[in-house]
Protein backbone atom coordinates (compact mmCIF):
# COMPACT_ATOMS: atom_id res chain seq x y z
CA UNK A 1 0.00 0.00 0.00
CA UNK A 2 1.32 3.27 -0.96
CA UNK A 3 1.84 5.89 2.00
CA UNK A 4 -0.03 8.72 2.12
CA UNK A 5 2.11 12.34 2.45
CA UNK A 6 0.25 15.10 4.02
CA UNK A 7 -1.46 17.30 1.78
CA UNK A 8 -1.16 20.55 3.71
CA UNK A 9 0.45 23.38 1.57
CA UNK A 10 2.60 26.24 2.27
CA UNK A 11 0.55 29.75 1.72
CA UNK A 12 3.47 31.36 0.26
CA UNK A 13 6.01 30.40 -2.82
CA UNK A 14 8.49 27.73 -1.34
CA UNK A 15 10.33 26.35 -4.25
CA UNK A 16 13.92 27.74 -6.10
CA UNK A 17 13.10 27.88 -9.42
CA UNK A 18 15.40 26.08 -11.98
CA UNK A 19 16.77 28.08 -14.42
CA UNK A 20 16.85 26.03 -17.90
CA UNK A 21 17.85 29.31 -19.85
CA UNK A 22 20.64 30.48 -17.47
CA UNK A 23 21.46 26.69 -17.77
CA UNK A 24 21.75 26.16 -21.10
CA UNK A 25 23.32 29.19 -21.86
CA UNK A 26 26.16 28.43 -19.78
CA UNK A 27 25.89 24.42 -21.85
CA UNK A 28 26.19 26.65 -24.65
CA UNK A 29 29.43 28.68 -23.95
CA UNK A 30 31.16 25.34 -23.10
CA UNK A 31 30.66 23.93 -26.43
CA UNK A 32 30.98 26.81 -28.31
CA UNK A 33 34.51 26.59 -26.58
CA UNK A 34 34.93 23.12 -27.26
CA UNK A 35 34.31 23.85 -31.05
CA UNK A 36 37.01 26.24 -30.82
CA UNK A 37 39.74 24.22 -29.93
CA UNK A 38 39.01 21.83 -32.78
CA UNK A 39 39.12 24.50 -34.98
CA UNK A 40 42.23 26.05 -33.60
CA UNK A 41 44.00 22.15 -33.60
CA UNK A 42 42.46 20.42 -36.13
CA UNK A 43 44.34 19.84 -39.21
CA UNK A 44 42.62 21.00 -42.89
CA UNK A 45 38.98 18.97 -43.45
CA UNK A 46 39.60 17.80 -39.36
CA UNK A 47 38.71 20.85 -37.69
CA UNK A 48 34.89 21.23 -37.98
CA UNK A 49 31.86 20.45 -36.12
CA UNK A 50 28.99 19.23 -38.51
CA UNK A 51 25.24 18.80 -37.91
CA UNK A 52 23.71 18.14 -40.84
CA UNK A 53 19.58 18.28 -40.57
CA UNK A 54 16.71 16.71 -42.83
CA UNK A 55 13.21 18.50 -43.40
CA UNK A 56 10.54 16.83 -44.92
CA UNK A 57 7.69 19.55 -46.16
CA UNK A 58 4.32 18.17 -45.53
CA UNK A 59 1.97 21.49 -45.95
CA UNK A 60 0.94 21.61 -42.52
CA UNK A 61 1.00 23.98 -39.88
CA UNK A 62 3.15 21.62 -37.56
CA UNK A 63 5.80 21.32 -40.68
CA UNK A 64 6.34 25.24 -41.26
CA UNK A 65 6.50 25.38 -36.73
CA UNK A 66 9.46 22.42 -37.89
CA UNK A 67 11.20 24.91 -40.47
CA UNK A 68 11.09 27.77 -38.35
CA UNK A 69 12.91 25.24 -35.87
CA UNK A 70 15.64 24.92 -38.39
CA UNK A 71 16.19 28.25 -39.02
CA UNK A 72 16.88 28.95 -35.51
CA UNK A 73 18.86 26.11 -35.36
CA UNK A 74 21.07 27.42 -38.15
CA UNK A 75 21.67 30.39 -36.22
CA UNK A 76 22.48 28.43 -33.06
CA UNK A 77 25.03 26.63 -34.63
CA UNK A 78 26.71 29.26 -36.52
CA UNK A 79 26.26 31.16 -33.07
CA UNK A 80 28.37 28.46 -31.62
CA UNK A 81 31.19 27.95 -34.44
CA UNK A 82 29.14 24.51 -35.32
CA UNK A 83 28.45 23.92 -39.24
CA UNK A 84 24.67 23.21 -40.39
CA UNK A 85 23.58 21.87 -43.42
CA UNK A 86 20.19 21.72 -43.89
CA UNK A 87 18.72 18.65 -46.80
CA UNK A 88 15.31 19.92 -47.75
CA UNK A 89 12.82 17.13 -49.62
CA UNK A 90 9.68 18.38 -50.94
CA UNK A 91 6.14 16.75 -49.50
CA UNK A 92 6.35 13.90 -52.64
CA UNK A 93 8.87 12.58 -51.10
CA UNK A 94 8.78 9.03 -50.27
CA UNK A 95 10.33 6.20 -48.01
CA UNK A 96 12.22 4.81 -49.91
CA UNK A 97 14.12 8.39 -50.97
CA UNK A 98 14.47 9.59 -47.50
CA UNK A 99 16.05 6.30 -46.50
CA UNK A 100 18.69 6.91 -49.58
CA UNK A 101 19.61 9.99 -47.97
CA UNK A 102 19.88 9.14 -45.10
CA UNK A 103 22.33 6.19 -45.98
CA UNK A 104 24.40 8.98 -48.16
CA UNK A 105 24.96 10.92 -45.02
CA UNK A 106 25.87 8.16 -42.90
CA UNK A 107 27.94 7.25 -45.43
CA UNK A 108 30.11 10.84 -45.66
CA UNK A 109 32.77 10.77 -43.03
CA UNK A 110 32.75 14.74 -43.14
CA UNK A 111 28.69 14.46 -41.81
CA UNK A 112 29.53 13.97 -38.13
CA UNK A 113 25.89 14.30 -37.11
CA UNK A 114 22.53 14.00 -38.20
CA UNK A 115 18.74 14.63 -37.19
CA UNK A 116 15.14 14.44 -38.71
CA UNK A 117 12.98 17.13 -38.47
CA UNK A 118 9.87 16.00 -37.81
CA UNK A 119 6.54 15.45 -38.60
CA UNK A 120 7.04 13.39 -41.44
CA UNK A 121 4.27 12.82 -44.40
CA UNK A 122 1.89 10.33 -43.98
CA UNK A 123 3.09 6.94 -45.51
CA UNK A 124 7.07 7.14 -43.93
CA UNK A 125 7.39 5.01 -41.28
CA UNK A 126 8.88 7.35 -38.50
CA UNK A 127 10.49 4.19 -36.30
CA UNK A 128 12.16 2.64 -39.79
CA UNK A 129 14.12 6.37 -40.29
CA UNK A 130 14.89 6.68 -36.40
CA UNK A 131 16.72 2.97 -37.15
CA UNK A 132 17.96 4.10 -40.35
CA UNK A 133 20.18 6.93 -38.68
CA UNK A 134 23.60 5.46 -37.92
CA UNK A 135 24.02 5.03 -34.04
CA UNK A 136 27.38 6.59 -34.22
CA UNK A 137 25.94 10.15 -35.93
CA UNK A 138 22.19 9.63 -33.78
CA UNK A 139 22.42 13.29 -32.03
CA UNK A 140 18.65 12.81 -31.21
CA UNK A 141 19.45 9.32 -29.57
CA UNK A 142 16.16 8.08 -31.12
CA UNK A 143 17.88 5.13 -32.56
CA UNK A 144 16.55 1.66 -30.35
CA UNK A 145 20.61 0.80 -30.35
CA UNK A 146 21.43 4.02 -28.30
CA UNK A 147 18.41 4.08 -26.07
CA UNK A 148 18.85 0.54 -25.83
CA UNK A 149 22.58 1.57 -24.61
CA UNK A 150 21.25 3.65 -21.78
CA UNK A 151 19.47 0.46 -20.46
CA UNK A 152 22.46 -1.38 -20.20
CA UNK A 153 24.61 1.64 -18.53
CA UNK A 154 26.84 1.77 -21.74
CA UNK A 155 28.17 5.05 -22.97
CA UNK A 156 25.89 6.85 -25.98
CA UNK A 157 23.76 9.35 -26.79
CA UNK A 158 21.02 9.89 -25.05
CA UNK A 159 17.81 11.16 -26.13
CA UNK A 160 18.33 15.15 -25.25
CA UNK A 161 14.76 15.83 -23.78
CA UNK A 162 16.27 12.77 -21.03
CA UNK A 163 19.79 14.25 -21.17
CA UNK A 164 18.07 17.90 -20.02
CA UNK A 165 15.70 16.33 -17.44
CA UNK A 166 19.17 15.00 -15.67
CA UNK A 167 20.78 17.94 -16.06
CA UNK A 168 18.00 20.29 -14.36
CA UNK A 169 17.79 17.36 -11.89
CA UNK A 170 22.06 17.83 -11.27
CA UNK A 171 21.72 21.65 -10.84
CA UNK A 172 19.79 21.57 -7.83
CA UNK A 173 22.67 19.19 -6.19
CA UNK A 174 20.60 16.57 -5.49
CA UNK A 175 22.25 12.93 -4.86
CA UNK A 176 20.01 10.47 -6.96
CA UNK A 177 21.82 7.52 -5.34
CA UNK A 178 18.62 6.16 -3.33
CA UNK A 179 16.21 9.06 -3.99
CA UNK A 180 12.78 7.79 -5.13
CA UNK A 181 11.85 9.24 -8.41
CA UNK A 182 8.62 8.87 -9.93
CA UNK A 183 8.39 9.47 -13.76
CA UNK A 184 4.80 10.05 -15.33
CA UNK A 185 4.96 9.23 -18.76
CA UNK A 186 6.25 6.63 -20.66
CA UNK A 187 7.06 7.42 -24.26
CA UNK A 188 9.69 5.83 -26.19
CA UNK A 189 12.03 8.85 -26.32
CA UNK A 190 11.25 11.00 -23.12
CA UNK A 191 9.61 8.96 -20.15
CA UNK A 192 10.94 5.52 -20.40
CA UNK A 193 14.63 6.86 -21.48
CA UNK A 194 14.48 9.82 -18.40
CA UNK A 195 13.80 6.35 -15.89
CA UNK A 196 16.55 4.39 -17.67
CA UNK A 197 18.92 7.89 -17.02
CA UNK A 198 17.65 7.64 -13.20
CA UNK A 199 18.13 3.86 -13.02
CA UNK A 200 22.28 4.39 -13.92
CA UNK A 201 22.70 6.66 -10.96
CA UNK A 202 21.17 4.74 -8.42
CA UNK A 203 17.93 6.48 -7.65
CA UNK A 204 14.88 3.96 -6.81
CA UNK A 205 12.55 4.60 -10.25
CA UNK A 206 8.90 4.15 -10.15
CA UNK A 207 7.41 4.43 -13.70
CA UNK A 208 4.00 5.19 -14.33
CA UNK A 209 1.61 6.96 -16.63
CA UNK A 210 -2.08 8.91 -16.47
CA UNK A 211 -3.76 5.56 -16.37
CA UNK A 212 -1.64 4.40 -13.23
CA UNK A 213 -3.57 3.00 -10.31
CA UNK A 214 -3.43 5.57 -7.31
CA UNK A 215 -1.46 8.13 -9.09
CA UNK A 216 -1.87 11.65 -6.94
CA UNK A 217 -0.84 9.26 -4.21
CA UNK A 218 2.39 7.72 -5.79
CA UNK A 219 3.49 10.71 -6.94
CA UNK A 220 3.43 12.60 -3.20
CA UNK A 221 6.03 9.58 -2.48
CA UNK A 222 8.74 10.93 -4.97
CA UNK A 223 11.36 12.73 -3.77
CA UNK A 224 12.34 13.57 -7.72
CA UNK A 225 9.20 14.22 -9.74
CA UNK A 226 9.15 14.19 -13.26
CA UNK A 227 6.03 14.70 -15.50
CA UNK A 228 6.12 14.01 -18.87
CA UNK A 229 2.47 13.51 -20.11
CA UNK A 230 1.12 16.05 -22.22
CA UNK A 231 -1.88 17.00 -20.04
CA UNK A 232 -2.00 20.86 -18.89
CA UNK A 233 -1.87 21.25 -15.47
CA UNK A 234 -2.65 17.40 -14.71
CA UNK A 235 -0.45 17.49 -11.69
CA UNK A 236 -1.63 19.72 -8.80
CA UNK A 237 -0.01 20.55 -5.25
CA UNK A 238 -1.91 18.03 -3.90
CA UNK A 239 0.31 15.68 -5.66
CA UNK A 240 3.72 16.40 -4.64
CA UNK A 241 5.67 15.92 -1.62
CA UNK A 242 6.88 19.02 0.62
CA UNK A 243 10.11 19.78 -1.13
CA UNK A 244 10.60 17.66 -3.63
CA UNK A 245 12.44 18.35 -6.92
CA UNK A 246 9.56 18.37 -10.06
CA UNK A 247 10.26 18.95 -13.89
CA UNK A 248 7.78 19.50 -15.86
CA UNK A 249 8.64 17.98 -19.37
CA UNK A 250 4.79 18.89 -20.80
CA UNK A 251 4.96 21.41 -23.22
CA UNK A 252 1.15 22.18 -23.88
CA UNK A 253 -0.82 25.15 -25.64
CA UNK A 254 -3.98 26.46 -24.38
CA UNK A 255 -6.64 29.14 -25.12
CA UNK A 256 -7.01 31.54 -22.32
CA UNK A 257 -10.35 33.22 -21.15
CA UNK A 258 -9.52 36.41 -23.55
CA UNK A 259 -8.89 34.15 -26.00
CA UNK A 260 -4.93 34.23 -26.35
CA UNK A 261 -2.63 31.52 -26.37
CA UNK A 262 -0.31 30.44 -23.49
CA UNK A 263 2.16 27.23 -23.10
CA UNK A 264 1.76 25.61 -20.14
CA UNK A 265 3.77 22.01 -18.71
CA UNK A 266 1.59 19.14 -17.41
CA UNK A 267 2.12 20.90 -13.78
CA UNK A 268 -0.02 23.48 -12.16
CA UNK A 269 2.60 25.51 -11.14
CA UNK A 270 1.06 28.39 -9.18
CA UNK A 271 0.30 25.66 -7.07
CA UNK A 272 3.48 23.55 -7.09
CA UNK A 273 5.76 26.26 -5.88
CA UNK A 274 4.14 26.30 -2.51
CA UNK A 275 4.67 22.70 -2.52
CA UNK A 276 7.99 22.04 -3.88
CA UNK A 277 11.46 22.32 -2.59
CA UNK A 278 12.68 22.98 -6.60
CA UNK A 279 10.63 23.31 -10.09
CA UNK A 280 11.57 23.90 -13.63
CA UNK A 281 9.01 26.16 -15.61
CA UNK A 282 6.78 26.02 -18.58
CA UNK A 283 8.56 27.62 -20.61
CA UNK A 284 12.28 28.17 -20.16
CA UNK A 285 13.19 24.99 -18.46
CA UNK A 286 13.41 21.57 -20.00
CA UNK A 287 13.14 23.37 -23.31
CA UNK A 288 16.02 25.17 -23.62
CA UNK A 289 18.49 22.85 -21.91
CA UNK A 290 17.17 20.43 -24.68
CA UNK A 291 18.38 22.60 -27.54
CA UNK A 292 21.71 23.08 -25.96
CA UNK A 293 22.03 19.03 -25.34
CA UNK A 294 21.22 18.63 -28.95
CA UNK A 295 24.62 20.81 -29.69
CA UNK A 296 26.30 18.74 -26.92
CA UNK A 297 25.32 15.85 -28.56
CA UNK A 298 26.82 16.65 -31.86
CA UNK A 299 29.80 18.31 -30.62
CA UNK A 300 30.83 14.32 -28.79
CA UNK A 301 30.14 12.79 -31.73
CA UNK A 302 32.52 14.97 -33.84
CA UNK A 303 34.89 14.46 -30.76
CA UNK A 304 34.66 10.48 -30.77
CA UNK A 305 34.98 10.81 -34.88
CA UNK A 306 38.00 12.38 -34.47
CA UNK A 307 39.67 9.90 -32.26
CA UNK A 308 42.03 7.19 -33.99
CA UNK A 309 40.71 3.97 -34.03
Amino acid sequence: MIPRMPAETPSTPSAKIIDGKALAEAERAGIAARVRAIRDSGAPGQNTVRLDAVLVATGTKASGGARVYAENQAKTCNALGIEYRLHELGDATDQTALLALIDRLNSDPDVHAIMVHMPLPEGINQDAVKNRIAPEKDVEGVNPANIGNIVYGHSSIAPCTALATLKLIDSTGTDLKGKRAVVIGQSHTVGKPIAALLMTRDATVISANKWSWGLPDLARTAEVLVVAVGKAGLVTAEWIRPGAVVIDVGVNRITNPDGSRSVVGDVAFDQACRVAGWISPVPGGVGPMTVAVLLGNVLQVAELSRRPG
